[in-house]
């Protein structure tokens, strides 16, 4: 079975060269606001991105990708291909981790199936060969945390305990979203591991968010230097907030025609904006959400659940930024795949198998985690992408069960005639 996903693994990598050659985006990626930050650093001018919303800003956006990226292209004279090929090799590694964690659940032949999914996902490879963002390393991180406290719930010790921290203290520095899985993960702790007393629960959950505050702690550090107030992790999340939490919000971060929802607003609110600096702004964005909010609490519950709606389905403005045959392709298959999906899940967590039961209802804690926490801001169709391999372990395991199902059924038809 390992033969097997490693042809499977290398089938992929290989593949995505071959589209990463073809497109000849190793020499024109799409570049996200990363890039601006990485050749600033380069050129010995820090951390910074010259015009945000009129504004020059320290804290932007994550460290972790961009320093990496830093890192890679100074190795490599600012090669393109060699993200690309990082890129790749995380989904590589999402993919192996995926595996592990169908088969701690189920059996191989799902794990087989869950990892081949994951690492052909169109998402990922669209993502893999075209842009130069860490979706990949994104969901790898959320994967492993998933699948490390699988292994911890069965033995929790101390250094398991460390370890989970600081995988999502990593994620969080990648993703400031992914901090939301801590609370999540702690409250499976005390709900569903039996095998420790409340008193050593308390211990292991200090030693998980020790870990992770230990990890984040340097970039708090630097943000509080250099903004002289307290920035967790990023100056846009007063921003994000007000794009999903205002008037004129859609839910998604675009309107139906591809306007974006600053651009909804009048000349005088874009202007006061951009005559603000990067914490001014993100306190402007902040106090506008929150007034709105308590103006309008019934509209502010309406659109969380439409964020959510969107989070598990499509939003009319998915597939803006992309072909339309792309979205056409995807919808289709992600049709099939949600149901079968969510069949699988339930007899996952109504099977007679303890393990395959809390395995299960883990994996619903990390979706939740994700899905709550996104839904407090705005959602586009590349947020389920970051928990979508997890679900996939669950359309696998339907498959699998179809599969036996009709083939045991076509055997005892053959051997009866």
């Amino acid at each position: 079975m390992k033969k097997k996903l490693i042809i499977i693994l290398a089938a992929a990598f290989l593949i995505r060269i071959a589209l990463i050659i073809a497109f000849k985006t190793y020499a024109h990626p799409v570049k996200w606001e990363f890039e601006e930050i990485i050749n600033n650093i380069l050129a010995g001018k820090g951390f910074l991105y010259g015009n945000f919303l009129g504004a020059s800003c320290r804290s932007l956006t994550t460290p972790l990708y961009t320093y990496l990226c830093a890192g890679i292209y100074l190795l490599t004279n600012h090669s393109y291909l060699a993200v690309l090929l990082l890129q790749a090799l995380f989904s590589l590694a999402l993919a192996a981790v995926i595996f592990n964690i169908a088969k701690a659940l189920f059996d191989e032949d799902v794990a087989l199936i869950a990892a081949t999914l994951v690492v052909f996902h169109p998402g990922y490879m669209y993502y893999d060969v075209f842009n130069l963002i860490p979706l990949s390393i994104d969901s790898f991180f959320i994967a492993s945390a998933t699948y490390l406290f699988l292994r911890f719930k069965d033995r929790p010790t101390a250094l398991r305990a460390l370890l989970i921290g600081g995988i999502i203290g990593l994620g969080t520095l990648s993703r400031g979203m992914i901090g939301s899985l801590l609370p999540f993960l702690l409250l499976f702790l005390f709900l569903f591991v039996k095998s420790a007393s409340f008193k050593t629960k308390l211990k292991l959950a200090s030693f998980m968010v020790l870990a992770a505050f230990i990890v984040i702690s340097p970039w708090l550090i630097r943000n509080y230097t250099v903004q002289k107030e307290f920035v967790f992790i990023v100056s846009t999340t007063g921003e994000n907030f007000w794009r999903g939490n205002n008037e004129l919000a859609t839910g998604a971060s675009l309107t139906k025609d591809g306007r974006s929802i600053l651009g909804l607003w009048p000349a005088g609110f874009q202007e006061k904006v951009r005559s603000l600096d990067e914490l001014g702004q993100k306190k402007f964005f902040e106090n506008e959400a929150f007034a709105f909010i308590r103006r309008n609490p019934a509209r502010f519950i309406g659109l969380y659940f439409t964020k959510i709606r969107y989070f598990w389905w499509f939003s009319d403005q998915s597939g803006y930024l992309y072909p339309r045959l792309y979205l056409v392709i995807y919808k289709w298959l992600y049709s099939v795949m949600l149901p079968l999906s969510v069949a699988g899940l339930l007899l996952a967590v109504f099977s007679g198998n303890n393990a395959t039961r809390e395995g299960a209802l883990l994996i619903v804690f990390v979706l939740m985690a994700v899905c709550c926490m996104q839904s407090f801001f705005y959602v586009e169709g590349r947020h389920r992408w970051l928990v979508e391999p997890l679900v996939l372990i669950f359309f696998s395991f339907s498959i699998s069960k179809l599969y036996r199902f009709l083939f045991k059924k076509r055997s005892e038809y053959a051997a009866g005639r």
